[in-house]
């Protein structure tokens, strides 16, 4: 049994109105396809708390199954604090299952630079997210732009396109289809695999419908990939969203909308009736790979 849990930015589910919402106007077969023929769950983001759905604590939830915002009595944005970053090395995904004997990784591709100087200079350039401290708290490899090289990672960008031209690195352009067939085989190769896409967030803060729009496509196609690859009949993939925002182009803020928590593969039913909030992703996540365990142990 396999699991990839694919957390996509600022991915809301939007009103039918085209001058708001720009998945209206883009291309998106695969991600119809999903709506058609899986399942699809609307799930609150909001989770008991006054105020605009936030990054940090929106995060900490889906990586923790901890409500994040009540622990701190409000929503935060950017990166945890000392309280959200305790729950995350304590309550990580990553880190309950590794101490089960799961092989867990995040596929995401990360620069050496950017290791050695997390956390040390202000900035968001330099900021540590809840799913960096979240792989932290496991105590496994990052991978660099070495395995970027050798297709054995992919960046936050899915083409590479920003590691080519801000980082200087000598890494080939993908398409956003090959690029997702890569994050298939190492899902094969894990129990659990998460991959991180945040350019759906900044798009819908900048408001920019044309550039919204190519972004949705984009994910739409790594998508695709992932499932031309991807054997489903032992993998369960998860996509789902902190929070709302690119869905709504009219705000510039992020939205009170829940997210889609698409369900695609193996032991759906297992789960598609547990999952209403954010809290409700990592329970799930254990339910289905426990109860593969425990079929083997019988």
């Amino acid at each position: 049994m396999k699991v990839l849990l694919l957390f996509i930015d600022g991915f809301g589910i939007g009103e039918e109105d085209r001058d708001k919402n720009p998945f209206i106007d883009a291309t998106t077969p695969n991600l119809d396809k999903i709506k058609e023929a899986y399942v699809m769950i609307p799930t609150d983001t909001t989770l008991g708390v006054e105020g605009i759905p936030q990054s940090a604590s929106g995060q900490t939830t889906l990586l923790t199954g901890v409500n994040g915002p009540k622990a701190l009595g409000h929503h935060l944005n950017g990166f945890p604090t000392p309280t959200l970053k305790k729950i995350l090395y304590e309550k990580s995904i990553f880190k309950q299952l590794k101490e089960n004997g799961y092989k867990v990784t995040n596929a995401n591709a990360y620069t050496k630079e950017y290791l050695e100087n997390m956390g040390k200079i202000k900035g968001v350039k330099w900021g540590v997210s809840a799913t960096t401290i979240a792989t932290m708290a496991a105590d496994i490899p990052f991978r660099t732009e070495e395995d970027l090289a050798n297709r054995n990672a992919v960046y936050q960008d899915i083409t590479n396109e920003i590691m080519i031209h801000e980082w200087q690195q000598p890494v080939k352009k993908l398409h956003p289809h090959e690029a997702g067939q890569i994050l298939a085989k190492i899902v094969s190769q894990h129990d659990f695999t998460l991959f991180e896409y945040f350019q759906t967030d900044i798009a819908g803060h900048k408001q920019n419908k044309e550039k919204a729009i190519e972004i949705i496509e984009r994910i739409d196609q790594f998508i695709g990939g992932i499932l031309d690859e991807i054997n489903l009949e032992e993998t369960l993939i998860i996509i789902t969203s902190d929070h709302g925002n690119i869905e709504d182009l009219s705000i510039k803020t992020h939205t009170m909308n829940p997210v889609p928590t698409m369900l695609i593969g193996k032991s759906v039913e297992v789960i598609k009736d547990d999952i209403k909030d954010l809290m409700d992703i990592v329970p799930a996540i254990i339910k289905v790979l426990t109860q593969k365990f425990k079929s083997k142990l019988n």
